[in-house]
């Protein structure tokens, strides 16, 4: 569970430090750099620096350094002199900025929706563990049903279904809301499993001998042993929901061309031909494809440790 902490608290760290260090605006346009390359860092004894990009032709986008001049840290620079150091997409913002400002979105809405998600599905799991009966057929059922959809047509068909124009905190809400109920589930049946097993333990059949309440069995005792089973789901629906996001941002039923997220930037390399004149503007696909890899390498210990026997060998 502390990896899992950890994951989750860097991950809110860098949606929320993103847009501060990011060096330009999400939107700020530089005119002469369309599809401007990235400009590598260079060191010598003055430190850090780049050498500025200079337009050759218009129509072609072809550049070429300016090696009689010098430019600093973007940081540091100022903005009639553009340090791009991961190029500049269709309309000359810059990228790193751009991706920067999208973590913030992406991250965010990712981090809500599985919270929401852990959140509903434990309680519910736990709920239909200690009840039984009629309740705990009604939940199983229902999670169930949901499970054996196409998850990925039913999020597209339930946000197409809504006003494709929406305040931004109406956005963030239908999706959250879109996740969480088609998330909630799988997390359900685990955590009813072992809650199951759990409820028969002694500590668990003395504490309810002694008059304790079915809400503090629940927090004090069953919820704790399903923490291993939450962190190993924390690395499954964080990346899942940034991928989902981007896959809606992407076709237009996510956030707005005019908030950033990782999605509606990688709309601009939607074609072969900015793929290929300008693979650069894939680089909030390498930020998603970062995210997926820290989530399982911090979680793998915990994967092992709740992944039964009999999986690991089939």
């Amino acid at each position: 569970m502390r990896r899992a902490l950890i994951l989750v608290g860097v991950l809110v760290a860098v949606a929320v430090a993103g847009p501060l260090v990011a060096p330009y605006g999400p939107v700020t346009r530089f005119e002469d750099h369309l599809h401007a390359p990235p400009m590598p860092l260079r060191v010598d004894s003055g430190g850090l620096y780049t050498v500025p990009l200079r337009l050759v032709d218009r129509l072609e986008q072809t550049f070429a350094e300016d090696s009689t001049q010098r430019a600093g840290l973007p940081w540091t620079t100022p903005a009639a002199t553009p340090v791009l150091l991961l190029g500049a997409d269709r309309l000359g913002r810059d990228v790193l900025s751009r991706t920067l400002h999208g973590a913030r979105a992406s991250l965010g809405l990712a981090l809500v929706a599985t919270a929401g998600t852990l959140l509903l599905g434990a309680l519910l799991g736990t709920w239909a563990g200690l009840a039984g009966g009629v309740v705990e057929r009604l939940v199983l059922k229902a999670g169930d049903v949901l499970m054996v959809l196409p998850v990925l047509y039913v999020v597209v068909a339930l946000r197409a279904a809504l006003p494709l124009v929406l305040p931004l905190p109406a956005v963030v809400a239908v999706l959250a809301t879109i996740f969480v109920l088609l998330g909630w589930p799988r997390i359900a049946r685990g955590v009813w499993a072992i809650v199951r097993a759990e409820a028969r333990q002694e500590h668990v059949l003395a504490a309810t001998a002694l008059g304790a309440t079915r809400w503090r069995v629940m927090t004090r005792h069953l919820l704790p042993a399903c923490h291993g089973y939450l962190a190993v789901q924390t690395a499954l629906l964080v990346p899942m929901f940034v991928l989902a996001e981007a896959t809606l941002s992407y076709v237009g039923l996510g956030f707005p061309d005019g908030v950033p997220s990782w999605g509606t930037a990688l709309s601009d390399a939607a074609t072969i031909s900015a793929m290929t004149r300008a693979p650069w503007t894939l680089a909030p696909a390498l930020a998603m494809f970062l995210v997926v890899l820290a989530t399982n390498v911090l979680l793998e210990p915990a994967r092992e440790r709740h992944t039964p026997d009999v999986a690991r060998s089939g």
